[in-house]
């Protein structure tokens, strides 16, 4: 599949929004990186991992930092700390990975996304572009995570570095190793604070999970990119139709309309470099007479319905617009808006006792066992599918 039109770049970061889970990064900065390559008649074409080189190398490059809002530093205060009053480096993610191979001395033949999501997919595709070489049909988790260690490839025990660290204001970092993802996550989170303090858009890029093509099999979760421009254009498809957008995402996800009700508060706070915080929903239409709660750290992680436990990560909990359809990520999610709630199952990877160690409710602070959706849900709702 390709994208060759600026509805394909809409569709294709809608459905990343919604399979971010609330995270992921920004819309936003998924259009500002993929428009203008469909402008310049770049056509952005993704392939089968088993079309990747044999022998060849692989790596991924994403972005670290908070989505939280926050105000950036005014220009003058921009200068007095040290940074340039401008980016003196267009692109940090090829760089980031130009300056992998440098130390390295490995050629990368292709660019695997981190995650899904609007900002970090779009960046991979963007960082391929710009080294001319392919990016690869899937991603390393199946969702958006926040923090390395809850990734397909760390999970298997493959670690981040060696790795490369770039921004656009000139920083260069080679990670040369790190004790665990854990730290690395740590790392990453300290040098996007110190990215992002002038410019919320400026990105902390990170290539690294530097691996040999053969051993991509065992940490892709394949088909993300695809399953997203689906998701994406089927959302677009039902409103031209006049349809529920909704029922029509999960379908195309493989997924579950679980939930319709109005968001009636909204609390967060950031904190440690996340964004941390609850979502109170009234229910609406159908499920009128209910409530249900989310709480987020960047993305949507454990719920309830009518103060029961409800979806709970690793698997997805998606919230988007009822009507309008648009995805929302937690940090433009508005109070009073009245929206759907979609679940997907998660990766089995991400649902071995490794995987609920590092991304269920527990490793949250919230002493609940994680029970797959499906068995949440009862027998009688089978997913639904295009």
């Amino acid at each position: 599949m390709s994208l060759t039109s600026a509805d394909d770049v809409h569709d294709f970061i809608r459905g990343l929004t919604l399979l971010g889970t609330g995270g992921g990064g920004q819309p936003e900065a998924g259009l500002q990186a993929l428009v203008p390559h469909v402008r310049a008649g770049r056509e952005m074409r993704w392939i089968a991992p088993a079309d990747l080189p044999p022998g060849g190398w692989v790596c991924s490059v994403f972005g670290m930092g908070s989505i939280a809002p926050a105000d950036a530093l005014t220009q003058a205060k921009r200068v007095e700390s040290g940074y340039p009053t401008s980016w003196v480096v267009a692109k940090p993610m090829a760089r980031a990975v130009r300056e992998l191979e440098a130390h390295t001395g490995r050629q990368v033949a292709a660019i695997v996304p981190f995650e899904l999501g609007p900002g970090n997919t779009t960046a991979a595709v963007d960082a391929a572009l710009e080294l001319d070489v392919p990016v690869v049909d899937g991603d390393l988790c199946g969702r958006a995570v926040h923090e390395l260690s809850q990734a397909v490839p760390a999970l298997a025990g493959m670690p981040f570095a060696p790795g490369a660290v770039a921004d656009p204001w000139g920083t260069v970092l080679i990670v040369k190793s790190v004790p665990s993802a854990q730290v690395a996550e740590r790392i990453g989170k300290l040098l996007g604070t110190a990215t992002k303090l002038p410019d919320l858009n400026a990105p902390c890029a990170h290539a690294g999970f530097l691996m040999p093509v053969a051993r991509v099999p065992e940490v892709l979760v394949a088909g993300g990119l695809s399953r997203a421009l689906r998701v994406g254009r089927a959302i677009r498809s039902a409103l031209g139709a006049r349809a529920d957008p909704a029922e029509a995402a999960a379908r195309a996800a493989g997924g579950w309309c679980l939930y319709r009700g109005k968001v009636v508060k909204k609390v967060w706070e950031y904190r440690d470099g996340y964004l941390i915080g609850m979502t109170a929903l009234r229910g609406e239409g159908p499920n009128a007479g209910t409530r249900a709660e989310i709480w987020f750290q960047d993305q949507n992680h454990v719920s309830w319905r009518d103060g029961r436990p409800w979806v709970l990560s690793p698997d997805l909990i998606m919230l988007m617009d009822a009507d309008r359809g648009t995805p929302y990520t937690n940090a433009v999610l508005p109070e009073g808006a009245s929206v759907a709630v979609l679940g997907a199952s998660a990766d089995a990877r991400l649902r071995t006792p490794a995987g609920v160690a590092r991304l269920g409710p527990r490793h949250y602070g919230y002493d609940l066992d994680y029970v797959p959706i499906e068995a949440q849900l009862g027998p009688d709702q089978a997913p639904s599918r295009a």
